[in-house]
């Protein structure tokens, strides 16, 4: 199955606006694909979260090795989908939509590798629910703080 960031990354950049805080996306097999655009409402916090700040860029590999390095300590998430919340905070001149894939390439840990000797290639095929926020702190400077909540998929 495709990746979910892929399909939210062109229709996020579409709509981006100060107001873009939140982006959810679910994929099931179904006829249709829909689309929901709606205000941010507040929901109950993940119990288990991982959180990282990152100091290097994310185009550059030390940003990915920063991110794996906080969620490489627990074991691989069983087979079957995932759901993935991943919170950015971040400085007002960051473009939040970028840190996405960066992120979530860093994820094998929990996701699983495609290939075991390839490194930034996760299972992110497996992540059937998917929550990408973000909050603006100011005095991050270019700093991002990443927090990121995975788990089984409710069946």
């Amino acid at each position: 199955m495709a990746d979910l960031d892929n399909y939210a990354f062109p229709l996020a950049t579409h709509l981006r606006s100060e107001d873009l805080v939140s982006v959810w996306c679910t994929k099931r097999h179904a006829d249709t694909s829909r689309v929901l655009v709606a205000p941010a409402r507040e929901t109950p916090a993940p119990e288990a979260t991982y959180t990282v700040r990152t100091t290097a860029s994310s185009q550059v590999k030390p940003y990915k090795e920063q991110v794996r390095a906080a969620v490489a300590g627990d074991a691989e998430i069983p087979a079957g989908g995932v759901q993935l919340q991943v919170a950015f905070v971040v400085g007002p001149h960051r473009n939040w939509l970028n840190l996405w894939k960066p992120t979530i390439d860093a994820l094998d840990p929990l996701l699983g590798r495609t290939r075991a000797e390839r490194d930034w290639h996760p299972k992110d095929g497996r992540i059937t629910d998917l929550g990408l926020h973000v909050a603006i702190d100011p005095s991050l400077g270019h700093d991002v703080v990443v927090t990121i909540a995975a788990a089984p998929a409710a069946i």
